[in-house]
């Protein structure tokens, strides 16, 4: 789950400059991903840093946080927030969890509890934060912690639409199969209409979507 996976390209996309008054617009850019054997890839994440100042307007908004515990699993498997968020960890199984995170980013333990909610951790730092429990040693999950307020992960499907306003960007690219605490490798990217394009990878992405638990009730 750690082999560093290489990009077989990167989509440029023409830009010669904003017109006056488009410096608000808002577009829409869809991103597929796939694998190199033309799998659709899931929890591919994508961060936009725009290249360019922000007004108020141009600043999303999103929900609360959550990352949930079902079925002795961490849900959503990869979870993407902007820095300063806090992220509540509910514990849906009728047993206890144990959740805790030594990464550098975001060092934690919320010690063992069951069928209630744990007190909110802020992320005040980018980066990935690997998290799991000191029980349940196969579970595993990731939060991506950006300082932009522009991202988009993949779905089932490998399909992410990022609404994000007319500009420059250098976007970064991160997957659970990729070393998970190594700096994002950055690409430019000027943006001016809404845009679909592909992401192709140069490996072959492992799905889970199999996984057996077959660990007992414990």
């Amino acid at each position: 789950m750690t082999n560093k996976l290489l990009l077989s390209a990167f989509f440029l996309i023409a830009y010669s400059g904003i017109a006056v008054g488009e410096k608000d617009q808002m577009v829409t850019f869809s991103i597929s991903l796939e694998d190199e054997s033309a799998n659709l890839v899931k929890d591919g994440v994508f961060l936009f840093t725009p290249q360019f100042e922000l007004n108020q307007s141009q600043m999303p908004s999103y929900q609360p946080a959550i990352m949930n515990q079902v079925d002795k699993q961490f849900v959503p498997h990869v979870l993407v927030v902007p820095a300063g968020t806090e992220v509540t960890f509910p514990n849906a199984d009728n047993l206890f969890h144990h959740v805790y995170s030594f990464s550098p980013t975001k060092q934690f333990e919320l010690k063992l509890y069951k069928e209630f909610t744990a007190q909110p951790l802020r992320f005040e730092k980018a980066g990935i934060v690997d998290i799991g429990c000191n029980i349940h040693d196969w579970m595993l999950g990731y939060i991506v912690v950006s300082d932009s307020p522009y991202f988009g992960k993949t779905n089932e499907q490998g399909q992410t639409d990022i609404v994000l306003p007319v500009g420059e960007y250098q976007v970064s690219f991160w997957h659970p199969q990729v070393d998970g605490e190594q700096a994002f490798s950055t690409r430019s990217v000027s943006v001016s209409s809404d845009t679909s394009k592909q992401w192709k990878l140069t490996a072959t992405i492992e799905s889970d979507d199999d996984f057996d638990f077959g660990f007992g009730d414990y």
